[in-house]
């Protein structure tokens, strides 16, 4: 099951993963005052890396991996300093090759997101 354990990344940010299963997966992070923009709000690409890290937690499996081929995202609303960020990921279609996901960025409500992510994920060739 992929984690932060092999991610340098991910865990340099802080990310947790909370939940994951193929087509399914949630990640946490805290808006940690190096993540704040100009403004003092979360900074677009923090929101963004942990939307991507929760698609890669519900993409991936011990069976197959995938990567990210796109991925666009629509911000809704500014996440304060200090805030527990959860990214929501949910398959929308899935086959052999590929698959479609969308994912919601929160804080303390799903209804209430600060962003939405879409993406579509390529699934890798067994060597």
């Amino acid at each position: 099951m992929p984690s932060t354990d092999n991610d340098a990344f991910a865990k340099t940010l802080g990310f947790e993963a909370l939940e994951s299963r193929f087509g399914y997966a949630r990640a946490r992070a805290v808006a940690r005052p190096e993540f704040l923009n100009g403004l003092g709000i979360a900074h677009g690409g923090f929101l963004f890396s942990l939307a991507d890290f929760a698609l890669a937690l519900a993409a991936n499996t011990d069976e197959r991996s995938a990567v990210s081929a796109s991925s666009s995202i629509n911000y809704i609303a500014p996440c304060p300093a200090g805030r527990a960020v959860t990214a929501e990921a949910r398959a929308v279609f899935a086959d052999q090759k590929t698959a479609l996901f969308d994912v919601r960025i929160f804080g303390e409500s799903p209804d209430a997101p600060y962003a939405v992510f879409q993406a579509r994920a390529v699934f890798k060739r067994p060597r």
